[in-house]
C-alpha cells in the first residue's frame, strides 16, 4: 500500500520540482555497461549528478547527448557526475556499450533494462534529464530537446556549481 501510494504522489512531486520547488531524490543502484555498480548516495559523495535518460531509438536523445559532450570536461570540473541513463530494453543491451563508444561518449552509461528508474523519477518524454544536488534535492528537470537547450542546462549547471554558484 506504502508503495501504491508513493507511485501515485510521484507525479505531484515532479510536478513541484518542475515549478522550483526541490524534491528529495529517489534512491537508485544500477549497473554500468561494464557491469559496475552505480548507486546514487556514492556519487553525491563525490559531488552533484546531472542524470538524462535515453534510448537507442530515441534520436533526440543522442541529439542531446551529443550536444553536451563538448562540455563534459567542465562539467567534470565543477565536480558535476554525469549519467546517460539507457531505457533500452534487454534484448537491445549489447548494444549499448558500442553505440555510446561510437559517439565517444565520456558519460557514465548506465543500463536499466526493466525501466525502474522512468517509474522512480516519472520520466514522462525522452529525453528526460535531471540535475541532483549533493544534498540530494532536484534542483532541475528539462522534459524532451531541441537544439538550443543544450545551453539552458549549461546555464543551470553553471549557475548552481559553477565559480559564481555552489550548492553547498
Amino acid at each position: 500500500m506504502r508503495k501504491l501510494i508513493f507511485l501515485l504522489c510521484v507525479p505531484l512531486f515532479f510536478a513541484l520540482a518542475e515549478e522550483g520547488e526541490a524534491i528529495d531524490a529517489p534512491d537508485f543502484s544500477l549497473e554500468d555497461v561494464d557491469g559496475n555498480p552505480v548507486i546514487l548516495d556514492s556519487l553525491l559523495a563525490k559531488g552533484p549528478v546531472f542524470m538524462s535518460y535515453w534510448a537507442l531509438w530515441c534520436k533526440m536523445c543522442i541529439k542531446e547527448l551529443d550536444a553536451l559532450k563538448p562540455r563534459y570536461d567542465e562539467f567534470t570540473e565543477m565536480g558535476v557526475n554525469m549519467l546517460a541513463i539507457s531505457q533500452d530494453k534487454a534484448r537491445s543491451v549489447p548494444e549499448v556499450k558500442p553505440f555510446a563508444q561510437s559517439h565517444k561518449w565520456k558519460y557514465v552509461v548506465v543500463l536499466d533494462p526493466e525501466n525502474i528508474m522512468r517509474e522512480l523519477y516519472d520520466v514522462q518524454a525522452m529525453p528526460s534529464s535531471f540535475i541532483i544536488s549533493q544534498d540530494k534535492k532536484i534542483v532541475f528537470t528539462h522534459q524532451g530537446y531541441k537544439p538550443g537547450d543544450e545551453e539552458l542546462i549549461i546555464a543551470k549547471m553553471r549557475e548552481l556549481f559553477g565559480e559564481d554558484g555552489g550548492d553547498e
